[in-house]
């Protein structure tokens, strides 16, 4: 008996060191880097890491934190303002016009006074501007007036007009027609105007072999259509007999004014500048 009993007493000496070990979170190597979850003891909760190694590695800032947000611009500002302007009016507008109160149209009405006031005064401030600043100008190159005009179109005609006598030298108008068009017909008259005042020569092509009464004799047409891609006729194109250039003018009826206008801009100008 004393045998037994000293053999228990050594096996519950034995177990409550054990548990005392465990308790302090002994029962694993020291090498392995980590505590039990025992060390934690009172959390509630089963975890191999605790609050108190989440909180140094919390500690640690992130590198990809959010920069602070850029400040406005004062564009950028008043871009945003003016989209609330226009959904509050149109918010305003469809409300007067769903239902059509008195209040609501009212409260619209007011609303779309306020706008209208606010574009007056953006319209004067504008003319003021534009009347101080010679650059912002356009009517210096597209007058609006009737004095200006007129004296635009003035030396806009004597442009033209020395133009065409100065290319009738070199250039001539090719005329591409069939003997069955009534277009081609109409426009003999025009074509021999043309001659007439500004003694440019005028060279008919035909498409099916025919002559046209009035103009010089026609020639066939030799591939030369093909080439343009001539698909209607009357066709007309400026040719030039020293280089080869060619232009087209233009197709249908056109009037002498249109001849005139279109190989002055076709010729002299380049885009945007009239």
């Amino acid at each position: 008996m004393r045998f037994t009993f000293s053999i228990i007493c050594i096996l519950l000496a034995a177990s409550m060191s054990m548990a005392a070990h465990a308790v302090e979170g002994r029962d694993y190597p020291s090498g392995i880097g980590y505590s039990s979850e025992w060390k934690c003891d009172g959390q509630g909760k089963f975890s191999w890491y605790c609050d108190e190694e989440l909180e140094k590695i919390d500690a640690h800032p992130q590198k990809d934190a959010q920069e602070p947000k850029k400040k406005e611009t004062r564009e950028e500002i008043a871009v945003r303002e003016l989209e609330k302007i226009r959904k509050d009016l149109d918010a305003k507008r469809a409300l007067a016009v769903v239902h059509p109160t008195p209040e609501n149209i009212k409260a619209y009405m007011a609303a779309q006074q306020f706008e209208i006031e606010r574009a007056a005064y953006f319209a004067d401030v504008w003319r003021r501007v534009l009347w101080q600043n010679a650059e912002l100008n356009l009517e210096l190159k597209n007058p609006m007036n009737n004095s200006a005009i007129k004296v635009k179109n003035r030396e806009r005609e004597q442009n033209e007009h020395e133009t065409m006598t100065a290319l009738a030298k070199d250039w001539g108008l090719f005329f591409f027609f069939k003997g069955d068009c009534q277009y081609c017909k109409h426009m003999v008259p025009a074509l021999q105007w043309l001659t007439r005042s500004y003694d440019m020569t005028i060279l008919p092509i035909s498409m099916d072999g025919s002559n046209i009464e009035g103009l010089p004799p026609a020639v066939m047409n030799n591939g030369m259509a093909e080439k343009l891609g001539v698909e209607a006729v009357p066709l007309y194109v400026l040719g030039n007999v020293k280089t080869g250039k060619m232009v087209i003018i233009g197709s249908g009826v056109l009037s002498l004014q249109d001849f005139v206008e279109r190989i002055y801009v076709l010729t002299q100008t380049k885009p945007g500048d009239l």
